[in-house]
């Protein structure tokens, strides 16, 4: 009998602790919200009006709150994610640069961001024609031109903690085109993340200087990359490859065949070399054709386009450790072509210079001397096995 109760007592111990167990497992959790996540393409812009987009990641509803009445907001709310909301600015006409804080208010948790607005005497001034630059000694700048309406820009980014150029661009005011961009470009360049097509506008020009890229061009013209969306995969650096002055109108087969396969060739040389110096241009001279974008702004449709190549490797006893290659390419449907050993559009980067009458790498010969500079951008590379 006492072993009975004891088996019983046990028993029961037993089944209390089941019932409890399966109670807790039956109470229902809360579901946690994650807080919202608020991001500017840029945080620093200049003293003009101007716009940009910002994205917010979000479970439920949001609202955009500034701490200043001089940015805008389209929409200042809505629900779930959003990588397309327009924030503008107005011009700061006063004598101190300015900023304000950006609140995400979501579910009753928060996010923000400071957006910093220059003065004017902090702005950065355009370089007009120089012929070369001597305050920045980069292998990869052509020489400027003279000419009305053409200005040198440079976007920085952050790589491993350090700031280093992004890519430079000359702008075109009349044909609303960058006439080349210029980068360097390896694998710790390239970086690591997504395409954010986050397509915006670029803050160092105003908004009417460029091209309004949130939709295509009309007139049956893509946008298409100057220097490529996957050059660039670290986060703030792709936002800046998809800002109206990196984007040129190009038919939708020229932009998704050989052009794509190109700019993929490209970036398989920068994974031989310590850096590839790259230098992508369109030719806009004498195009009667006009794309348009969601403004109605006109944009040259250019006639043709190019690369020009300088690869670099410190080991190499060969012409300073440099070689050179260039393409052109007539801005047409060259249906299943690709860029490769022997074909027409490969020639010297002397070749491509004489044809559009431009110093592609202004800065060589300093770096080399004049003549291996000459050995370099002469040297015929249809048929070399590095390129190919």
């Amino acid at each position: 009998m006492k072993a009975f109760r004891t088996i019983t007592r046990i028993l029961g111990t037993a089944l209390l602790t089941a019932l409890s167990l399966g109670m807790v497992s039956c109470e229902k959790e809360e579901p946690v919200t994650p807080a919202p996540v608020l991001r500017l393409a840029q945080d620093q812009v200049p003293s003009g009006k101007g716009s940009q987009f910002l994205s917010v990641n979000a479970t439920g509803a949001w609202t955009l709150t500034p701490s200043a009445e001089w940015v805008h907001f389209n929409p200042s709310s809505g629900t779930g994610d959003n990588s397309a909301i327009s924030l503008s600015w107005d011009a700061n006409t006063g004598d101190k640069a300015r900023s304000v804080v950006i609140t995400l208010s979501c579910g009753g948790k928060s996010a923000s961001a400071t957006l910093r607005q220059n003065a004017k005497s902090d702005d950065p001034v355009p370089e007009g024609p120089s012929g070369g630059f001597t305050k920045r000694p980069w292998m990869e700048l052509p020489a400027t031109q003279d000419g009305d309406g053409l200005y040198f820009y440079t976007h920085d980014m952050n790589v491993a903690g350090k700031t280093v150029r992004n890519y430079s661009f000359y702008w075109d005011n009349l044909h609303r085109v960058a006439r080349w961009v210029a980068y360097p470009l390896n694998r710790g360049l390239i970086g690591s993340g997504k395409r954010t097509d986050l397509w915006g506008k670029d803050p160092l020009l105003s908004s009417s200087s460029q091209p309004t890229v949130t939709s295509t061009f009309r007139g049956g013209w893509t946008r298409g990359h100057q220097i490529p969306s996957a050059d660039r995969l670290n986060r703030e650096a792709n936002i800046a490859t998809f800002y109206g002055t990196n984007m040129t109108p190009q038919d939708y087969d020229f932009n998704g065949e050989i052009w794509a396969r190109l700019e993929s060739t490209v970036r398989s040389w920068s994974n031989k070399c310590d850096t590839l110096y790259v230098v992508t241009g369109c030719v806009v001279e004498g195009s009667t054709e006009k794309a348009y974008d969601v403004d109605n702004k006109a944009i040259t449709v250019p006639l043709a386009y190019y690369k020009a190549v300088l690869s670099y490797n410190k080991s190499s006893s060969t012409m300073g450790g440099y070689r050179g290659c260039a393409v052109y390419l007539e801005h047409t449907h060259r249906p299943s072509d690709t860029v490769s050993k022997g074909h027409d559009a490969i020639m010297s980067v002397r070749d491509l210079e004489n044809k559009l009458g431009i110093d592609l790498f202004v800065n060589l010969p300093a770096a080399v001397g004049k003549e291996t500079a000459e050995q370099i951008e002469t040297e015929n590379p249809k048929n070399l096995s590095w390129w190919w």
